[in-house]
């Protein structure tokens, strides 16, 4: 049975993904002094007193990382609205999905959860349904509105914010019946998207400003509007023992009277909450980067939580990832990784210590749309923000900021740049680099144009550049007339030390820069298939469109196609393997396979013959495509990180059996079931003290055991007084001065 296990595991991708939990939805008290959060990256659990001690995110535990709301029934269950995979309960010990096929109305996307005489109540995105663990039921026609945006409760009255305004539902045990709801139709078109429940009226609030019914009131009266506050949006409203709060653009109200008082000092002006919840009679408010676009939210990044104390707000940054949008990326040997995100500016990670940020507060010109980044030969990385042109950031190499300097180059002068930026004019053809890479003695970049149609005449192309940012740089720009065949560049992919592929947006093929080995060198260059010249499907492309390039081993370079792969054959392209849709960017692992991202899914190419796993065989979910889309190795697994908008993608497939690095070293028994198993291991010399730390395949740290001897040493299955989740860990065996790495299979 082990064995046969074994096999399976070895036989199938594992799949993690590193997302960020930092924008929250919603947070709702755990009954005992912490409270749980819904948040674009999934769920977690917070205290004061343990910070954020619980996770659960996808694919281990939920379908998609996107939580709307949490509930914890009377029962002990918990059950998550998710954002398009219906709903999921866990019970503590197993995990349940509804779909379409137990009851939930509409595609998928549910807003928010309520318990109520005896029941699970749950809005959609098209529609509202009621029941228990053992499915659901629409209320159908009964409620004449489509989307459910809110649901709050009292004395078992229901009562829903929708897209038609405010419903309340008297009878929860005749909730088919229309006679049951009433429709507050003076809310209808007041554009509300949240309802509360408080002990003296009933609370809604949305675009247009706050609306209550009170006592003895036969409707909604507002209760702040844009004659009391100059932003009258209001994005929440909850009622404390000392008044009614009320959470706007930047700021948070307090009802004084009929006037309403700004709440404390220190909350991010020009910015949106995203919830108001109590810990202990204690206010918190979430907090996000993005403006509002009509009735949606840019989710993909946030501030975390504001608490309130003594009148002044402080912040409290949810750890991890702080962008689930996540672009170019770099990793380094030792296991460190560097991610370009749309609206943190570079996230690093460390192993051991979790991930930290370049952002304008650190010396980058702008934390929005940082697109692009690679590792410099010399030192540090370069990083580029759209509009802003090249930073170079040298690391200091820990998860300390202390003592790193950043650096930005410009082509002309930028404005609105962060306040701790050091600028630099010098020779780039402009200030929107889109791609990066590294050859042994240089960096490579490429431009594109920002507006090709009202300024043809702003160069562009590509830059080859080394030296001492810090000193004197060396700069060789491949722009218009140099032999390059277009200025819109796609993407760059270094062969040797002397070569670039370089493909272009728009169908315009890809062209090989042959020069001196010296990237600031441009005396030598030579263009194949000629200057000004780029190959197309004449020839032997499958199309025009060419989005990237890897080598694969035993093969040679491979092109990926918007019509799959073509090899290079020295003198033109063939096809290659059976990918017929456009293959966006992708990598070979340790073992030589090659992992493709598609509009699709993830192909696996093996001697050219593919298989696709997307979100009907496996757990990765795409997403829509960026423009360019990036991988690289992880470094730590042998695996391959993919970016997406959902976060950033691991995919690992054990080899045939054995040490991945031939160490000798060795973990018994695999797979380790808890429960059952106690983890020993063998091969190094005995009698010196030993060190085993554990890594996730994402690469985040999970833990370390330790013992005076290899003998002494064994694994129970926890870590941090936590049982580990199943799955493939990376292993790092530190016995004397000696460094082992390897892999164990978990098994709950």
């Amino acid at each position: 049975m082990q064995i046969l296990l074994c096999m399976l595991l070895a036989a199938a991708p594992e799949w993690e993904l590193t997302t960020s939990l930092s924008y929250i939805y919603s947070a709702v008290s755990d009954g005992n002094g912490g409270v749980w959060c819904a948040s674009s990256g999934g769920a977690f659990h917070y205290s004061p007193s343990e910070g954020i001690d619980t996770i659960y995110s996808c694919p281990e535990q939920l379908p998609l990382p996107d939580c709307r709301d949490i509930l914890k029934d009377s029962s002990g269950r918990l059950w998550f609205a998710t954002g398009g995979e219906g709903l999921v309960m866990f019970d503590g010990n197993n995990w349940s999905t509804y779909s379409s096929f137990e009851g939930i109305p509409g595609q998928g996307i549910v807003t928010s959860l309520a318990e109520s005489a005896g029941e699970i109540w749950v809005g959609c995105s098209g529609g509202f349904a009621h029941g228990d663990i053992n499915g659901f039921t629409p209320v159908g026609d009964a409620l004449s509105a489509d989307d459910v945006y809110s649901v709050s409760t009292r004395n078992d009255t229901l009562w829903l914010c929708t897209n038609k305004g405010i419903f309340s539902l008297h009878d929860p045990g005749n909730p088919l019946n229309p006679a049951s709801w009433e429709h507050w139709e003076e809310t209808q078109f007041l554009q509300l998207r949240k309802v509360r429940v408080g002990t003296s009226a009933v609370y809604a609030c949305g675009d247009s400003g706050a609306v209550a019914l009170s006592p003895g009131m036969t409707s909604f009266q507002y209760i702040l509007d844009y004659s009391q506050a100059a932003d009258s949006s209001v994005i929440d409203i909850m009622e404390t023992g000392s008044g009614l709060l009320a959470a706007c653009r930047g700021i948070v109200y307090r009802q004084a009277g009929e006037s309403w008082e700004k709440e404390g000092t220190g909350l991010p002006m020009f910015y949106w909450p995203t919830c108001l919840f109590e810990i202990d009679e204690t206010v918190h408010c979430g907090f996000t980067y993005q403006t509002t676009l009509g009735n949606l939210v840019n989710t993909q990044s946030g501030l975390g939580f504001y608490s309130l104390s003594q009148n002044i707000w402080t912040n409290f940054t949810i750890p991890g990832l702080q962008s689930t949008r996540v672009h170019q990326m770099a990793s380094a040997d030792d296991g460190r990784l560097y991610a370009a995100t749309y609206q943190r500016g570079v996230q690093a990670y460390y192993p051991g210590y979790g991930w930290r940020g370049y952002e304008s507060e650190e010396g980058m010109p702008s934390g929005f749309q940082t697109f692009s980044l690679t590792e410099d030969p010399d030192n540090g990385i370069w990083a580029s923000s759209y509009h802003y042109g090249l930073s170079w950031i040298r690391d200091n190499g820990d998860w300390f900021s202390e003592g790193d300097t950043i650096i930005t180059f410009v082509r002309d002068s930028i404005e609105n740049y962060g306040p701790n930026t050091t600028i630099v004019l010098a020779p780039i053809p402009n200030n929107q680099p889109v791609i990066m890479a590294n050859q042994s003695n240089g960096v490579w970049v490429g431009f594109e144009q920002f507006d090709p149609a009202g300024a043809p005449d702003e160069s562009s192309g590509i830059l080859g550049m080394n030296g001492d940012p810090l000193g004197t740089m060396n700069w060789a720009g491949r722009t218009e007339n140099s032999g390059i065949a277009a200025v819109s560049i796609q993407s760059l992919y270094p062969v040797s030390n002397d070569s670039l592929w370089i493909s272009f947006k728009n169908g315009g093929g890809c062209q090989l820069l042959v020069h001196s080995g010296n990237p600031a060198d441009d005396s030598e260059d030579t263009w194949y298939p000629g200057s000004g010249v780029a190959y197309s499907t004449v020839d032997g492309l499958p199309s025009g469109e060419v989005f990237c390039f890897t080598s694969l081993p035993g093969v040679g370079l491979i092109a990926g196609t918007s019509s799959g792969l073509a090899k290079w054959t020295g003198s033109g392209f063939t096809e290659y393997g059976d990918i017929t849709e456009p293959v966006k960017t992708m990598y070979p692992d340790r073992t030589g396979r090659l992992w493709c991202l598609s509009e699709s899914g993830i192909y696996r190419v093996i001697d050219g013959e593919s298989s696709i796993f997307n979100a009907l065989n496996s757990d990765f979910k795409p997403s829509t495509p960026y423009d360019r889309e990036y991988s690289t190795e992880d470094e730590i697994s042998g695996g391959v990180f993919f970016s997406s908008i959902k976060g950033l993608w691991t995919v690992f497939q054990a080899g045939d059996g054995g040490s991945q690095n031939g160490s000798g070293l060795s973990f018994y028994p695999q797979p380790f079931i808890y429960g059952e198993d106690v983890l020993y291991f063998t091969g190094p010399e005995e009698n010196i003290p030993v060190t085993v730390d554990f890594f996730r395949l994402s690469g985040s740290y999970a833990g370390t055991v330790e013992a005076t001897s290899v003998s002494q040493w064994s694994w129970d299955g926890s870590l941090n007084n936590k049982i580990v989740a199943s799955g493939v860990y990376i292993v790092i065996v530190t016995v004397g001065d000696t460094v082992f790495t390897e892999k164990i299979t978990v098994v709950r």
